[in-house]
């Protein structure tokens, strides 16, 4: 029979272990994090939509302007595509940006920025969420001519775009992204270094 009250049960063993691997966080932690979502879920339903998510994302990440960015996120986030984020599919995806080594939190990145699922980047791709993340740090566009989107875009596809077929692919985009501070700052939408 299904027990409403032990919501210990809704978290697979793998899931947890993975979690606990990667950061100090105990079962009773995952717990309370689980709590807080289902705050923000419909009555009865145990999967945030889009607005709700946005909505919980902003929250966890107040310092942040991440209006923008929460949509991207949440479609990194929704690892199944059914449009609906569950708590084991936040958790991991949460860990995996803010605790996780840095070859993982690039490929979330990644998966943030290609916007049309074909595993590639493209210029387009880059300047949208470039455009989105120099907004949500408040630089605009009168700002010195260094800060401008089409060089940073220029920069970004001569360094990571390693076999100049005008986009990049996830393996280019780690390795590139791992050799370049710089470059990782300004791209890494979860960046906490």
């Amino acid at each position: 029979e299904f027990d409403m009250g032990s919501s210990a049960g809704k978290i697979s063993p793998e899931v947890y272990n993975s979690i606990a691997k990667y950061t100090e966080l105990t079962r009773d932690d995952i717990l309370a994090w689980e709590n807080r979502f289902n705050d923000h879920c419909d009555p009865g339903s145990n999967k945030m939509n889009k607005e709700q998510f946005c909505k919980f994302y902003q929250e966890l990440r107040p310092t942040e302007n991440v209006k923008r960015l929460s949509e991207n996120v949440f479609r990194a986030f929704d690892l199944n595509g059914d449009h609906g984020i569950s708590f084991s599919e936040f958790l991991i995806a949460y860990v995996a940006t803010t605790e996780a080594p840095l070859e993982q939190k690039l490929r979330y990145a990644f998966n943030v920025y290609d916007l049309d699922h074909n595993s590639m980047i493209d210029r387009a791709e880059i300047l949208f969420i470039l455009r989105a993340m120099f907004q949500l740090l408040g630089m605009n566009d009168d700002k010195p001519n260094q800060y401008s989107y089409e060089q940073c875009t220029d920069t970004i596809m001569k360094n990571l775009d390693v076999n100049e077929d005008q986009r990049i692919s996830q393996e280019e985009f780690i390795q590139g992204l791992k050799q370049d501070p710089f470059l990782r700052g300004l791209m890494n939408p979860f960046s906490n270094e």
